[in-house]
Formats: C-alpha cells, sequence, structure tokens
C-alpha cells in the first residue's frame, strides 16, 4: 500500500506528458535520392579518413543495389534531401598514453586493495582505459525534417594498448554502423508516411 502512495504521490509531482514523439521527416516529404554530405576536415590521421570513405562507398553501393524507397549519393554536394555529417574531432591513443593510463590504473587499484587491507568502510579505487573517439554532428536538411537542433555523438572504443591502425578499423566500423541507423531511422519513417 505504501508503495501504491509513493507512485501516485510521485506521477502527481512530476505530471504527466501526453505529447506525441517529434517526427523525423515532414509528412508531406517525398525522397528520390538521399544525400549524405560528409565534411571530413579535421579528420586525422589521413588513414583514418581514407578508411572512413571506403567504407562509406562501399555502403552507398550495396545499399543503391538492393530494393529500398529510395537511392543514396555520397558527398554529391547537393543539399537537398540530404544528411549533413560534420566530423568534428577523431582522436587515438598512442603507446605513451597507454602506458601512462597503465600506471594510473595500478595507482587507483593499490589504493583500493590498501583501503580494503586497513578495514577502511567504502574501498575507493579508480580504473583508467584511454579511448578512441570520433565526434561528428549529424544535420538533416529542412526540405525534409523540421528538426532543428544539432547534437554531437561520440563514437567511443578502447584504445589501450591496441594499434593505431586497429583503433582505426573498430572506430570506422562504428562509425559505418551509426551512418546505417540514421538511412535506416529516415527510410522506415519515410515508408510509414507513404501509407
Amino acid at each position: 500500500m505504501k508503495l501504491f502512495l509513493y507512485a501516485v504521490i510521485l506521477f502527481s509531482v512530476m505530471g504527466t506528458s501526453c505529447r506525441a514523439p517529434q517526427m523525423l521527416i515532414k509528412q508531406e516529404t517525398k525522397i528520390d535520392t538521399f544525400n549524405l554530405q560528409f565534411d571530413f576536415r579535421t579528420v586525422q590521421p589521413y588513414e583514418y579518413r581514407q578508411l572512413l570513405e571506403q567504407r562509406l562507398e562501399k555502403f552507398v553501393s550495396v545499399y543503391n543495389g538492393e530494393t529500398h524507397p529510395f537511392k543514396l549519393s555520397l558527398n554529391s554536394g547537393d543539399t537537398l534531401q540530404s544528411c549533413t555529417i560534420k566530423v568534428t574531432r577523431s582522436k587515438f591513443v598512442s603507446k605513451k598514453q597507454s602506458n601512462l593510463h597503465l600506471g594510473y590504473s595500478v595507482l587507483g587499484l593499490g589504493t583500493f586493495g590498501y583501503l580494503l587491507a586497513t578495514g577502511f568502510p567504502v574501498p575507493v579505487g579508480w580504473v583508467f582505459i584511454p579511448r578512441a573517439r570520433t565526434t561528428l554532428e549529424p544535420k538533416l536538411s529542412s526540405d525534409i525534417s523540421d528538426v532543428e537542433a544539432t547534437t554531437s555523438v561520440g563514437i567511443i572504443s578502447s584504445g589501450m594498448y591496441r594499434s593505431q591502425q586497429k583503433q582505426m578499423d573498430i572506430q570506422s566500423t562504428k562509425f559505418l554502423k551509426y551512418i546505417v541507423s540514421i538511412v535506416q531511422t529516415v527510410e522506415e519513417e519515410y515508408e510509414n508516411k507513404k501509407q
């Protein structure tokens, strides 16, 4: 009974919202070709940029070879019916950073062990794992979407004691999965609006 009363009080204090979720695609949108525009100017190293471009070209080629409600184009320069993705940062972990973070982690775990052994009631410790990261900002063109807010998306993977090539491979795979999810979301909403 107390749990029920607590739930009633919580919902009355918080209030409820019956607003429908915001749709990504406008109702009247017609898409023949969905243009993927990428801004890779800040991407370093150059090999990572090449890897991203190769994987995206392959994805667009495979997608266009299948049956979908629209085709994809890659960096056509067309600003209509497009998704512009700006890569604002790419970072990879060096061997020196891995060694430094290992030292921090050993210190943190040592502190945890010491506090636990001395009977400290709340043992505290830490581990630092350096991460590779690619930060990007996707934005749909105003002719197909009313969503104006641009949010940064971080693609993160562990980089500790991995070669830079392996880090780039993992990051580019995650990057491509994110792009595929954007295309699938647009396609799903577009198909639902046609029905």
